[in-house]
C-alpha cells in the first residue's frame, strides 16, 4: 500500500555573524547569515552565494532563511574554511512548484563579499597515485570546475601490484578539502583514463585502481559489491523470526566492494525500510540503492557500507508510525530492529557496531520511522536519511514533539526532504515546518541543541518530483554523500610514502643529499627510509638501489664529491 504580489519591505540591514562552534581542526566555520526584510504571504527570503553550501550561484538552491524572529531572518550554514565567496539575500515566492524556477526572486541590496577564516590545514594540497602500466603517466587536474587542466608528470613512488606496473605518484599540487577533477595519459598522450569524462573527488589523498578510486591500497583484484542472498520470486532466502513482531521478517544485505579481500576492514551498516523496493524493482519500482552507492563508493565519494534492506510486513503503517503518532506503543519494529536484527547482522558480517556508523532510510511512513531511530534511540542510529516523510499519518503526535522538544542529546546527522508536487505537494511544507524548527536558534537550550545546515542537517527538495520511487532514487545520491562521507574514516594513504623511489630527504629531487640523508637515519644507518618500497628499511637493498638511482642522474665523482 502507497503513503502519502506586489514585493514589500526595506533592507534594514546586512549582518554576517561567525558563530561560535567550529569543527575539528578548523577545517569548517558555521556562519550565520541574518537578515531584516518584511515580506507578504507567500515569500520567503533566502540567501545565494558563490559557494555550493550557498546555492553555488543557482538561484534554484539558494538557502532559505528561518523567520521565528520575524521580520529577521536567519540560518546559519556550515561553510569550509579558507575561501572567499560573495553572497546576497533574495526575496523568493515559496511556494510549491515555485522553487525550481529559476526566475523566481528578487535580489535584496547589494553582493557582499566575505571570506571564511584561514586555516592550516594538513594536508594542505592533495596526493593522487595511480597503479598503471603506462609509463609515466602524466596526470591533468583542476579545481572549480572550469579552465584548463594542468599537467603534472608523476614519478615512480614504489612496485605497482606486478610485473609491468608501477605505483606512479603526484603530490603536493591543488588545494586540500576541495573537489579535483583529474585524468591520466601515458606519456605520449595517445591512451586516456577514463576514456572519456573525469575522476571527481574531495578526497585529499586518494589511489586510482581499475577505474575505482581509494583512500587505501586495495587488493591487487577485487570483487564487486555482492548480494548476500537469493530471490524467490520477489521474496529473499534470508529472514529472521521476530518475537518482538510475532512473525518471520525478511532482509537483504549487500556487502561493498572487495568486501572478500579485505578481511580486516570494517564497514557502517545502513538499515533501509521497504526492502522489497530499495534494490529490486518492486510494487511501485525500485531505488536502485545498491548501484547507487556502489558507483559513489568507486567515485570516492561515499564511505564503503553494508547495506541492509528491511522488508516491510502486513502491519507496515503500524510498524513505521511512532507510537505517539499512533503506531505500536510498545515501538516494537523498532525493538526488532534494535535488538534482534542488528545484532544478528553486527554478528554475520564484519560491521562498525556503533551509533555514529549506524544508519537509517526511509520514504514516506519510512521517513518517519527513520526519523524516530534517530531521535528516541541515537544509542543506535545516528545518521538518518527521511525522504518525502509521511509525518501526518495515524497523527502528527511524533512531529509536534520534534518540533517542541531540544535537540539536545540527539548527536544526529540528519537528510530531509520533500518534493513539491502531487498530493499534498509530498508534505512539502511539514518537512520545511520541521526544517525551519530544527534550525531555529532558539532551540539551542544547550550546547548542540540547534541543527546547523550542512554540518548536520542537509535539506532537499525534489523539484517537480512527486511521492515515488522514482524521485527518491534521484535524490539517494545527495542523502548518501552528505550522510557517510569518506571524511569520516581515516585516511590510510596518508602513511603512504609518496615521494619517488630515492628521495629520503623529501626534495622532490633524488641527489648526494639523499644518501646523506640515508646514512643518517636513525637510530642506525638508513633505518627510517625505505628506498625500495620492500616493507623493510634501511636494509642493504635500500641502500643499493639508492646509489644505483644516484648514479644513473649523476656522476660517480659529484656523489663522493659530496
Amino acid at each position: 500500500m502507497r503513503d502519502q504580489t506586489l514585493l514589500g519591505g526595506v533592507l534594514a540591514g546586512l549582518v554576517l555573524l561567525i558563530a561560535a562552534r567550529r569543527a575539528p581542526a578548523q577545517e569548517r566555520v558555521d556562519v550565520t547569515f541574518q537578515v531584516s526584510q518584511t515580506t507578504v504571504v507567500g515569500q520567503s527570503v533566502f540567501v545565494l552565494g558563490s559557494l555550493p553550501e550557498l546555492g553555488g550561484g543557482d538561484l534554484r538552491y539558494a538557502v532559505k532563511l528561518e523567520p521565528s524572529s520575524y521580520p529577521v531572518w536567519k540560518a546559519t550554514v556550515s561553510l569550509p574554511t579558507n575561501r572567499s565567496y560573495s553572497y546576497q539575500f533574495y526575496i523568493r515566492n515559496d511556494a510549491p512548484g515555485q522553487g525550481g524556477l529559476s526566475t523566481n526572486g528578487s535580489a535584496i541590496g547589494t553582493p557582499v563579499n566575505a571570506s571564511t577564516p584561514t586555516a592550516s590545514l594538513s594536508p594542505s594540497s592533495k596526493t593522487v597515485f595511480y597503479h598503471s602500466g603506462f609509463n609515466a603517466p602524466v596526470l591533468y587536474w583542476r579545481q572549480g570546475g572550469t579552465g584548463p587542466f594542468a599537467a603534472v608528470t608523476m614519478h615512480d613512488a614504489g612496485p605497482g601490484r606486478g610485473a609491468g606496473e608501477s605505483r606512479w605518484a603526484a603530490r603536493r599540487f591543488g588545494l586540500a578539502r576541495q573537489d579535483v577533477e583529474l585524468y591520466f595519459t601515458n606519456d605520449s598522450g595517445t591512451v586516456r583514463d577514463p576514456a572519456s569524462g573525469v575522476y571527481s573527488t574531495s578526497l585529499d589523498a586518494l589511489l586510482v585502481q581499475d577505474g575505482q578510486i581509494f583512500n587505501y591500497v586495495p587488493a591487487a583484484a577485487i570483487a564487486g559489491p555482492a548480494k548476500q542472498y537469493t530471490l524467490n520470486g520477489s521474496t529473499p532466502s534470508t529472514a529472521v523470526f521476530s518475537p518482538e513482531l510475532n512473525e518471520t521478517r525478511a532482509y537483504r544485505v549487500i556487502v561493498p566492494r572487495g568486501y572478500a579481500q579485505h578481511t580486516t576492514r570494517r564497514y557502517p551498516v545502513i538499515y533501509l525500510h521497504d526492502g522489497q523496493n530499495v534494490f529490486e524493482p518492486g510494487p511501485f519500482g525500485t531505488w536502485n540503492a545498491d548501484s547507487t552507492a556502489a558507483s559513489l563508493i568507486a567515485a570516492g565519494r561515499m564511505r564503503e557500507a553494508i547495506l541492509v534492506g528491511v522488508d516491510n510486513g502486513p502491519n507496515r503503517l503500524s510498524d513505521y508510525a511512532a507510537p505517539d503518532s499512533g503506531g505500536w506503543s510498545n515501538a516494537r519494529y523498532f525493538v526488532f530492529l534494535r535488538d534482534r536484527l542488528k545484532p544478528l547482522i553486527d554478528a554475520q558480517y564484519r560491521t562498525l557496531t556503533g551509533p555514529d556508523d549506524t544508519g537509517a532510510i526511509g520514504s514516506s511512513m519510512g521517513g518517519q520511522a527513520s526519523m524516530y531511530m534517530g531521535w528516541d534511540y541515537p544509542g543506535t542510529w545516528r545518521k538518518i536519511g527521511a525522504f518525502s516523510g509521511a509525518w501526518n499519518v495515524y497523527t502528527q503526535g511524533f512531529y509536534n514533539r520534534v518540533i517542541g522538544q531540544s535537540r539536545v542529546g540527539r548527536p544526529i546527522r540528519l537528510y530531509l526532504d520533500s518534493g513539491d508536487s502531487g498530493t499534498a505537494s509530498d508534505n512539502y511544507w511539514l518537512t520545511y515546518n520541521l526544517r525551519d524548527n530544527l534550525i531555529n536558534p532558539a532551540r539551542s537550550g544547550g550546547s548542540g541543541g540547534a541543527f546547523v545546515l550542512e554540518r548536520d542537517l542537509e535539506h532537499a527538495v525534489g523539484f517537480f518530483q512527486q511521492h515515488n520511487e522514482a524521485a527518491w532514487a534521484a535524490r539517494l545520491p545527495g542523502a548518501l554523500r552528505f550522510l557517510f562521507p569518506t571524511s569520516d574514516e581515516p585516511n590510510a594513504l596518508f602513511l603512504l610514502p609518496s615521494s619517488r623511489r630515492g628521495d629520503v630527504n623529501d626534495d622532490d629531487q633524488v641527489n648526494a643529499d639523499d644518501l646523506y640523508a640515508f646514512n643518517q637515519g636513525s637510530p642506525g644507518p638508513g633505518s627510517t627510509t625505505d628506498v625500495d618500497r620492500d616493507g623493510t628499511p634501511g636494509t642493504a637493498a635500500d641502500l643499493q638501489m639508492l646509489t644505483s638511482l644516484l648514479r644513473s642522474g649523476e656522476s660517480s665523482a659529484g656523489v663522493s664529491a659530496r
